[in-house]
């Protein structure tokens, strides 16, 4: 139906778009998390096994101490960031 020069779709999936839209970003997102958690954990055993650096100029066992001694020295707001990311990637 064209309505002042506009198409105009009047079917009863219109609505449902964006609900596909936001399904499939999040489906992407959910893969691209599980592709770099893959990726990190490949660096920790390439530099645990080989003690070589898997990403040039980054070592990841250091940035993964840091992280975690951060996360230690932060307190209470350590734990709850420590739990948001847990959650994060535990959700399936």
């Amino acid at each position: 139906m064209i309505i002042d020069g506009c198409l105009w779709q009047s079917s009863p999936k219109t609505p449902y778009i964006m609900d596909n839209v936001f399904k499939f970003m999040g489906g992407f997102f959910t893969s691209l998390t599980q592709l770099l958690i893959g990726f990190a954990a490949l660096a920790v055993v390439t530099e645990v096994v080989f003690g070589a650096e898997m990403f040039p100029g980054m070592t990841v066992v250091d940035n993964l101490t840091a992280l975690i001694s951060q996360l230690g020295n932060g307190g209470f707001v350590g734990l709850v960031a420590l739990l948001i990311l847990w959650n994060i990637l535990q959700k399936k």
